[in-house]
């Protein structure tokens, strides 16, 4: 077995190190790419025709139309206020702001209406700018206004509208009430001679459809929408739970606190006061960190002994840090005379913090202590990889290169993300408006109570084609990685198996050319299978947020333990993977046989691992024999560790990524 195991000197002089004649791996896979790949371009395609990402951007009304730009009505939109030409209207403004998210149209379109509900949905309108003031019905006695609360919102609108020219109603309300002449008379102050009461007539009940709001907050444009100040909230909503309400649907549409709004502008105006420091520290971390890679080959000793060290020190000094933290916050409680409950809760929290990080501290401890014979294979291998990097020096541009790919993928990807999200159906939503006004005021105000709003309709096969797009982007990424993997993989072990360094040319370029020529099927594979997990994982935990609020903690452990299953699956199989590449890059096999034989190797490693282990902790370490070998486990141990320099251990395996370079250092081990 060891002969086999391990190569013999003659083979080794016959090794000429990785594969010259090479042939192309998992070519089915390169079809199931680029067909895959073709649809996710069908489907943008098709996003393209009938998605509208503005609608993201600058938001719509519930008309249907974008704020900012120039619409036309959709087709079969029998609203009157679709199609309109609002490029002078940038910003999106809320009636109601509790109700303010879009997808309450397409909740109320699915309202069981004859059971005789009464439903209502906010009205959205695009506004030229946003409101600059704060107007609610508590107001009016705190202005002395004449007309009290019934008339005092709409007659402070009609004031805005003929003092500035801002309006907050309904398109062309306040207007067409000024070209009937009527506008005078809803701004005098003479209302409380009217016959009816203009705030009912032209305020909904629930004050959020129009074609006027109940209230209007101070706001600031952030994401082109209107969006209130907490402060300002707070004055004009005395009910405690509307508040909340509208709160938290502000959070909904900013994913941040809405009360956080002033420190966001506060935090964009410092970046764009200091973004001359932000790049000279990012280019001085960038110009480090290269001169760090091509001092490795030097400084790697220095390096690895004060991690090393410092690690021993972190060690002790850790968990004697939060025993003297737990033992001073045990003497305080002591010394009360009236101890709470949170106070006795926090020191055993803190003595539970302190026993698991000294039992974490001294694993790691004694991992130091025992393994240091392997801080000097640790050195030689660092200052390997840093000799390689000297002479490649190209190879220290390839992972800005891969993040350049990277970013552009996901620029891609959410642009055409845009479009999927947006393409949905125009769709009429004709409803009627509940007023408090009797039916002889609302005809004596000729205000109609039936109203046609405008929502897009998803179609019925969104959900598969986002999980088809969602993969997509799992894919690609996931792709490109394990293409720099692989070449990278290739650049090295051409150069390693080199004895005379000059007749290496282009090694990365060289690791490339293989990759895209003979092993992107390989790369395909390896990638796709990742990508399927990482899918599972989110569909898993899109459920898992779905029934975060449910009361079996059963399900909520249940899912937790998958969670975690996937999460260490996906780990072991990126480990696997990577070192596939490897073996590919060496040998030009297939992606299956790869990792059959790397799989094999790595056991073979975790079992020499262990019988090296139980001789170390056997009380009668000479009668511990190998497997198939007779010799002492200690000797195949060291003979191990002629392995392999990429994968990151030793690895028994004949003409498989062996060290040469060095090799009397590596023996001297």
């Amino acid at each position: 077995m060891a002969k086999e195991l391990f190569q013999s000197k003659e083979d080794d002089k016959e090794d000429t190190g990785p594969l010259k004649n090479r042939s192309c791996t998992d070519i089915i896979c390169v079809l199931i790419f680029i067909v895959f790949f073709g649809g996710m371009g069908v489907l943008a395609y098709f996003a393209f025709t009938i998605g509208d990402p503005w609608r993201i951007v600058n938001g719509y009304d519930s008309f249907g139309n974008t704020c900012g730009r120039a619409n036309v009505a959709g087709v079969n939109v029998t609203s009157n206020f679709a199609g309109r030409d609002l490029t002078d209207y940038p910003y999106l403004m809320y009636f109601d702001p509790s109700v303010m998210l879009p997808s309450t149209l397409t909740t109320l379109a699915n309202f069981d209406t004859d059971a005789g509900a009464s439903i209502e949905t906010t009205m959205m309108v695009c506004v030229k700018k946003c409101p600059d003031f704060t107007y609610y019905d508590g107001k009016a006695g705190e202005e002395g206004e004449e007309n009290s609360v019934r008339n005092y919102m709409m007659s402070r609108y009609v004031s805005k509208f003929k003092e500035e020219a801002q309006d907050v109603c309904e398109y062309d309300f306040l207007q067409n009430l000024k070209d009937d002449g009527k506008l005078d008379t809803v701004g005098t102050t003479g209302l409380t001679a009217a016959t009816f009461n203009y705030d009912q007539v032209y305020i909904t009940n629930m004050g959020s459809s129009g074609p006027c709001p109940k209230y209007v907050i101070e706001s600031e444009p952030i994401l082109n929408r209107c969006i209130p100040m907490a402060d300002k909230i707070e004055e004009a909503i005395s009910d405690e739970d509307t508040y909340e309400e509208i709160v938290d649907k502000i959070n909904d549409i900013l994913g941040t606190n809405v009360s956080a709004s002033e420190v966001m502008q506060y935090a964009m105006s410092d970046v764009m006061n200091s973004y001359r420091e932000i790049a000279v520290m990012c280019g001085a971390s960038l110009v480090i960190s290269f001169i760090i890679i091509l001092l490795l080959g030097w400084i790697a000793q220095i390096m690895i002994y004060a991690i090393a060290i410092l690690a021993a020190v972190a060690c002790i000094a850790g968990p004697a840090y939060f025993w003297y933290i737990w033992y001073t916050a045990k003497q305080t409680l002591d010394e009360q005379t009236f101890q709470l409950q949170s106070q006795i809760d926090n020191v055993e929290t803190l003595m539970i913090y302190a026993i698991i990080i000294t039992v974490v501290c001294v694993i790691v401890l004694l991992l130091i202590i025992f393994l240091r014979s392997r801080i000097g294979l640790m050195v030689t291998l660092f200052k390997e990889a840093g000799f390689m990097v000297m002479r490649m020096i190209v190879i220290l541009f390839t992972p800005i290169v891969l993040a350049l790919f990277i970013i552009a993928w996901a620029g891609l990807w959410s642009f055409v993300s845009g479009y999927i999200y947006t393409a949905g159906t125009a769709t009429d939503l004709t409803f009627e408006r509940s007023y408090n006004g009797d039916a002889a005021a609302l005809a004596t105000a000729g205000q109609e109570t039936e109203i046609t709003m405008v929502y897009y309709k998803d179609h019925d096969y969104i959900l598969y084609v986002w999980l088809y797009h969602l993969f997509g982007l799992y894919w690609g990424t996931e792709f490109f990685l394990a293409c720099h993997e692989m070449a990278i993989a290739g650049a090295f072990v051409q150069f390693y198996w080199t004895r005379d360094k000059s007749k290496v040319h282009f090694p990365v370029l060289t690791g490339i050319w293989w990759v895209f020529r003979y092993h992107l099927g390989t790369v395909a594979f390896g990638s796709c299978i990742i990508a399927i997990i990482q899918l599972i994982r989110t569909i898993l935990a899109y459920i898992q947020n779905k029934t975060k609020d449910s009361g079996s903690e059963i399900v909520k452990y249940l899912l937790m333990c998958l969670q975690c299953c996937l999460w260490c699956f996906e780990k072991v199989m990126k480990f696997i993977n990577r070192n596939a590449y490897i073996y590919t890059a060496f040998k030009g096999s297939n992606f299956c046989s790869s990792c059959k034989k790397v799989f094999g190797l790595l056991l073979s490693t975790l079992s020499g691992w262990v019988s090296s282990t139980v001789w170390l902790l056997h009380p009668l370490h000479g009668q511990v024999p190998g497997r198939h070998d007779h010799r002492h486990p200690r000797i195949l141990h060291d003979e191990q560790r002629r392995g392999s320099l990429l994968l990151g251990h030793p690895c028994p395996d004949r003409c498989y990524l062996r060290l040469r370079c060095r090799s009397h250092l590596l023996l001297r081990i």
